[in-house]
């Protein structure tokens, strides 16, 4: 594999954040054909973003299967050099007086204990639960429990943190509008998060304690509602949260390896949310229009054959087949009625 090639497509192409969320990468371009190596060959849903990103710049894909050990290997190798790459020069900043770091101080990280620390919210003086909480009794939403505590702080100083307490400032800080994306990265010997936003990698957490990693990725599991127990297989949930009036949709993908779990999490807010939605919209609306239009013509089938089947035959049929069906029926139209309520309400506020 090129592998400088590999990282101008993703600088060009398909974004950093896409590939490690997706389990992608772009290998190559022949023609007008991305060559696209994918860990998983029948995930739907990362064949369909890379078409429609790379349908923006009018290239057709060609899947092929790659290892997951050739895509971390890979994907390590071109963080280490986007971040070695040179920056352009920073204006000099005047001159600050050097005092010695206060050890204890309440506005650093840096202490002895990390469970000494005084956890709260900017608006509030007492210290929130990971758990989700109820603002508005009357709101089915519940509301995600963030924080920007630290927000000035370095975000290598925030592994000192508790598990709870480290999620919920990481939180705060992917929520800001467009796409934020968390990769918890489980290496040979401790774990590695990387923030990104909007495609662009922030900042990163290097060398946390496995043991701690693991913490971690079970409070996102727990935030989420899936079991504790390591994953066999792919898992992947989304919810639905609010978050200073806003609704938010956190959407987190765990991921089994030789190594122990890796996990994506996915944080969408307005303009990417709404976009999102629509595409969620868009894709549902056409699989329903299809599975309605394979019932149809099962149903015209089931119809051509009792008609030209004899008596005995059509006696045979289940019983209970023909109540079912209507009562399926029953149940589609009235979710029509209500899908059709949905639409004239929003038309009449647009």
């Amino acid at each position: 594999m090129d592998t400088e090639k590999i990282f101008q497509l993703i600088d060009r192409v398909l974004p950093f954040e896409a590939c490690l969320y997706h389990q992608v990468l772009p290998l190559s371009i022949e023609g007008n054909t991305l060559q696209l190596g994918m860990v998983m060959l029948d995930d739907v849903a990362a064949l369909d973003y890379a078409r429609r990103m790379v349908g923006y710049q009018n290239y057709s894909l060609a899947p092929h299967s790659l290892s997951s050990e050739t895509h971390h290997t890979i994907l390590t190798t071109y963080l280490n050099y986007s971040q070695n790459r040179p920056t352009p020069p920073t204006p000099p900043k005047p001159p600050e007086p050097q005092k010695k770091p206060d050890l204890h101080s309440k506005e650093t990280l840096v202490v002895e204990s990390p469970d000494e620390l005084e956890w709260e919210e900017c608006h509030k003086p007492e210290a929130r639960p990971l758990q989700d909480t109820i603002s508005d009794p009357q709101n089915a939403l519940p509301e995600l429990a963030a924080s920007t505590r630290y927000r000035e702080e370095p975000i290598a100083l925030l592994s000192q943190l508790p598990p709870s307490r480290l999620i919920q400032e990481l939180l705060g800080r992917v929520l800001g509008n467009g796409i934020g994306r968390l990769f918890f990265e489980r290496q040979e010997k401790h774990g590695r998060i990387l923030w990104s936003q909007n495609g662009v990698l922030q900042a990163a957490i290097e060398s946390v304690p496995l043991p701690k990693f693991q913490l971690l990725l079970d409070e996102l599991k727990q935030l989420t509602h899936l079991p504790l127990a390591p994953v066999a297989q792919v898992q992947q949930v989304e919810i639905e949260r609010s978050y200073q009036r806003d609704r938010v949709l956190l959407r987190l993908r765990i991921m089994p390896s030789p190594n122990g779990e890796h996990a994506t999490l996915q944080v969408l807010r307005g303009a990417a949310l709404k976009f999102y939605q629509k595409q969620q919209l868009t894709t549902l609306s056409r699989d329903a229009l299809g599975i309605a239009q394979k019932l149809r013509q099962k149903m015209d089938e089931l119809h051509t054959h009792t008609q030209t089947a004899t008596p005995l035959t059509v006696d045979q049929l289940q019983p209970d087949m023909v109540p079912a069906l209507n009562q399926v029926l029953q149940i589609v139209e009235q979710q029509l009625t209500e899908l059709k309520q949905i639409r004239d309400s929003y038309n009449k506020e647009g």
